[in-house]
C-alpha cells in the first residue's frame, strides 16, 4: 500500500509516459492483428530496428557536429523515411530470385541491429544512451511525444477506418481481392506505411524492444480469447493498453528498465490466455 501511495503521489513523474505508453500500445494492438494474422511478425520487428537505426543514426550525424542536418532531419524524420522505405520494399518485392523472403527480411533485421550497436559504440559519451533506442530503457519521454504519439494514433485509426474492409480481404485472400480488381498492391504498401509511421514514431519514444512485443503480443493474445474477428482487435487494443501501463508501473515500483517491463506484462497476458484457450477446451 505504501508503494502504491508514492507512486500516486508522484504522477507528476509517470503521467506522461503513462500517456504515451497506453496510447501506443492501444495503436500497436490494432495494427498488430494484422501484423500476426498476414504472418508478418518478423517484418515488424525489422522495422522496428531499421527506425532505430534511423534514430541512431540521427544521434551519431549531430555528434560529429552535423548540427544543419540534426536540425533540417531529426531522429524522428530519418527514422520515419527509412522506415517507410524498408515497409514499401517488403509491401511490392514478392520475389527474390533464389533467396527467400524470409531470408531478405533477416538480412534487412541483421543489418539494421548491426548498425545500431555500431553507431552506439560511435555515439559520444555523455549523449544519447543507446540501450534507450533498443530496450526503452528511461521512465521518461519527450514531452512532444504526448502530442505526436497520439496525433500519429489517430491518423492512422482514420486511415483504417476509411479501408479497413479492404485491408482485411487483402489480408485474408489476396488473390480474390486481385480478380475483383482491388489494387493489392497499393493496399499492402499502405497498410505497411501505417505500421512504419507508429513504428518510427513509437521506436524513438519507447524503443525497438517494447513497440515490437505490442505488435506481437496483444494480438497472439486476443486470437486465444475469441475467435470474432471485431473482437481480435478490441481484445488486443485493450492488451496493448494494459501491457504498457502494467509494465510502467512495475518499471516504476521496482525500478527496472522500462521496455523490458512491457514486454514481460505483454508476454503474460499472452500466458495467461493460453491457460484460458486450455480451460476453455478442457
Amino acid at each position: 500500500m505504501e508503494t502504491l501511495n508514492e507512486f500516486i503521489n508522484s504522477y507528476f513523474l509517470w503521467r506522461d509516459p503513462m500517456i504515451v505508453g497506453a496510447v501506443t500500445g492501444a495503436i500497436c494492438g490494432f495494427l498488430g492483428v494484422f501484423v500476426v494474422l498476414r504472418r508478418i511478425i518478423f517484418v515488424s520487428a525489422t522495422l522496428t530496428q531499421i527506425s532505430s537505426f534511423g534514430v541512431a543514426l540521427s544521434f551519431y550525424l549531430e555528434s560529429i557536429g552535423l548540427a544543419l542536418f540534426s536540425t533540417l532531419i531529426g531522429p524522428f524524420a530519418l527514422s520515419l523515411i527509412l522506415t517507410s522505405i524498408a515497409a514499401a520494399f517488403y509491401a511490392l518485392k514478392k520475389d527474390f530470385s533464389r533467396i527467400s523472403r524470409e531470408g531478405v527480411i533477416a538480412f534487412g533485421f541483421l543489418i539494421a541491429s548491426g548498425g545500431v550497436i555500431i553507431l552506439g559504440d560511435k555515439i559520444t559519451r555523455g549523449s544519447h544512451d543507446i540501450a534507450t533506442i533498443l530496450f526503452g530503457s528511461a521512465v521518461v519521454v519527450d514531452p512532444m511525444d504526448v502530442y505526436l504519439i497520439p496525433g500519429i494514433a489517430v491518423l492512422v485509426l482514420i486511415i483504417h477506418l476509411v479501408y479497413f474492409k479492404d485491408f482485411i480481404f487483402i489480408s485474408f485472400d489476396a488473390e480474390s481481392a486481385q480478380l475483383f480488381k482491388y489494387p493489392v498492391k497499393r493496399l499492402n504498401t499502405l497498410l505497411l506505411i501505417t505500421v512504419a509511421l507508429v513504428v518510427a514514431v513509437a521506436t524513438r519514444a519507447l524503443g525497438a524492444l517494447p513497440v515490437f512485443a505490442l505488435l506481437a503480443l496483444p494480438p497472439l493474445s486476443s486470437l486465444y480469447l475469441t475467435e470474432k474477428l471485431k473482437l481480435v482487435f478490441v481484445f488486443s487494443a485493450i492488451i496493448g493498453v494494459l501491457s504498457a501501463v502494467l509494465g510502467y508501473f512495475f518499471s516504476f515500483v521496482l525500478s527496472i528498465p522500462t521496455g523490458a517491463s512491457i514486454a514481460v506484462c505483454a508476454s503474460i497476458f499472452f500466458v495467461l490466455a493460453l491457460v484460458w484457450q486450455g480451460i476453455r477446451k478442457g
